[in-house]
């Protein structure tokens, strides 16, 4: 009998990054409160950010009568994205919580109401989970969805959707490069540079990464979830799966940059994914939300609109909207459209 020889990233204890990144300093929870509430960097506080991420109403028509030939994003908060596409109704990384915390008084504090609230939204036909983190990972949110979409989850978390009240034929757990087809779409799960946990003894036990959508037109679409920049590891996806329509990727949480390098991307390093990975258009997602880490909440969209204009992105190829913004892009078979649409260029989140 042949024997299946276990992948690379599956280890006794879990799992580990491809072409894993060697740490420049020493990484756990207790360094990190070190460093929030003892180190020398100066961290923003939610009650003082309230205003500085734009706001702007959803379309709630276009949300509830989407046009299936052309795709519609919108920006709920942090990796929270309505995405709407082909007839499917798809949600990222549901968190509508006050707090991205275990606790109901301590933990970072939504400082940016959700553009929509769950009540708003469509009946869901999918949702996307890239990680266990808490930021990422609601189980409030989870319960009041309920069994109503699939769930699509790196492997070892359904355990944790069935607390939330998921039943285990809800949802479908996926390795690095395990493939699904649901409704039409075939959903391919892939590697991200990040890690996971829920506690101080669960760190990578549960898998992480990222989803690339392939609809029934051809349109690719592509949520990085949570990373930080790995140029083996992305020019690897770059030669396997690149080329995508659109993506979802995250351009904050990234300082103090020694102790973050390894599990979130800057803005400049966003860009790079956005190019290694042949990404047509993108929306900025995971900032604007929760003082998470060091820089401030309104530096990630303005350093975005730099590397853009740095890169020669064009206006409106990579842009950081108003939380609760609804923005329409041409799908694949359609024709230009011949009515004026919203597009702010990178360099205005407003």
């Amino acid at each position: 009998m042949q024997r299946k020889t276990k992948p690379a990233h599956h280890t006794e204890t879990g799992f580990e990054n491809r072409h894993p990144l060697p740490d420049p300093v020493k990484r756990s929870f207790w360094r990190f409160l070190k460093r929030r509430y003892f180190g020398v960097d100066e961290w923003p506080k939610a009650k003082h950010q309230h205003g500085k991420t734009p706001v702007e109403a959803p379309d709630h028509d276009a949300i509830q009568n989407p046009d299936p030939t052309r795709l519609q994003v919108t920006w709920i908060g942090h990796a929270t994205v309505l995405v709407q596409y082909g007839g499917l109704n798809i949600l990222t990384d549901p968190v509508f919580a006050d707090r991205a915390s275990p606790f109901k008084r301590v933990g970072p504090k939504r400082y940016s109401q959700p553009g929509l609230t769950i009540d708003q939204l469509p009946k869901l036909d999918l949702v996307l989970l890239s990680h266990n983190h808490y930021d990422h990972f609601d189980l409030d949110s989870l319960a009041k969805l309920g069994n109503t979409p699939r769930y699509v989850l790196p492997l070892k978390n359904g355990i944790l959707l069935e607390k939330a009240g998921v039943t285990s034929d809800r949802y479908d757990e996926m390795d690095w490069d395990d493939q699904l087809s649901h409704s039409g779409v075939t959903v391919i799960h892939v590697p991200s540079n990040h890690w996971s946990s829920r506690t101080t003894k669960d760190r990578k036990e549960m898998l992480w990464g990222g989803y690339i959508l392939e609809f029934a037109d051809g349109y690719r679409f592509y949520f990085v979830g949570d990373t930080g920049w790995n140029e083996a590891l992305f020019t690897e996806l770059g030669a396997q799966y690149g080329g995508i329509d659109f993506g979802l990727i995250p351009i904050g949480a990234y300082d103090p940059r020694d102790f973050m390098r390894n599990a979130q991307c800057n803005p400049e390093e966003a860009v790079s994914i956005m190019q290694v990975m042949g990404v047509k258009q993108a929306l900025a997602i995971h900032w604007g939300t929760f003082v998470l880490t060091a820089e401030p909440v309104d530096e990630p969209p303005m350093r975005l609109a730099s590397a853009c204009t740095d890169a020669g992105i064009g206006h409106g190829d990579f842009i950081a909207p108003p939380i609760g913004a609804t923005r329409f892009f041409d799908g694949k078979s359609a024709a230009p459209q011949t009515t004026s649409q919203k597009v702010e260029p990178a360099a205005s989140p407003a």
